[in-house]
């Protein structure tokens, strides 16, 4: 019985370095790579008081309008104020991935109660329209102008609209994502 133990034994412990071995064979086998490199700086802008918590009602649009994916319909513009800029930037919004709908790379459609619509999401746009994914920074970054005191800021402008993942059906639509001020 004593010999059967320690050989059991012997076997276990010779499976574990094998597995151990091959799992380091396996954490080294890279698939590629990812590099970040970013930059803060010391003076930035303010948002105005006015746009830190917007609410932007989308108006009730007809799911006629958003029988297939890719569709868009019901947009409305929003502003972010900004104050208190240093005198020569420029500024835009970075809008965060809060969420995300991965594929389309609009925001979700967060009710999901029996009066919640389905296959909608909300997507974001530029001030002329051109869609702007979620996790990214609004290509149209605006020059801080002054205000005549001084002080210097601006208005940064877009929009949000309905986006048919699908076939749509009726219901609420709730989302949000959260925004950093970009700097050029």
């Amino acid at each position: 019985m004593k010999k059967n133990v320690v050989s059991f034994a012997a076997a276990a412990l010779l499976g574990l370095g094998a597995t151990q071995a091959a799992f380091a064979q396996t954490a080294g086998a890279a698939q590629g790579k990812v590099t970040f490199n970013g930059e803060l700086i010391t003076s930035t802008c303010t948002v105005d008081a006015d746009s830190k918590d917007r609410i932007v009602q989308l108006p009730k649009v007809s799911t006629n309008t958003l029988t297939t994916a890719g569709q868009t319909a019901g947009s409305r513009p929003f502003d972010i104020k900004v104050i208190d800029c240093p005198k020569d930037v420029k500024v835009a919004a970075h809008f965060e991935m809060d969420n995300m709908h991965p594929e389309s790379r609009t925001l979700k459609n967060l009710d999901e109660t029996d009066k919640g619509a389905k296959n909608v999401s909300v997507q974001l746009v530029e001030a002329d329209g051109t869609p702007l994914d979620v996790g990214s920074t609004s290509k149209n970054f605006v020059e801080v102008s002054d205000n005549g005191a001084g002080k210097y800021g601006a208005t940064l402008t877009y929009g949000g609209q309905y986006y048919a993942l699908g076939k749509t059906d009726p219901g609420l639509v709730n989302t949000f994502t959260r925004f950093t001020l970009a700097y050029e």
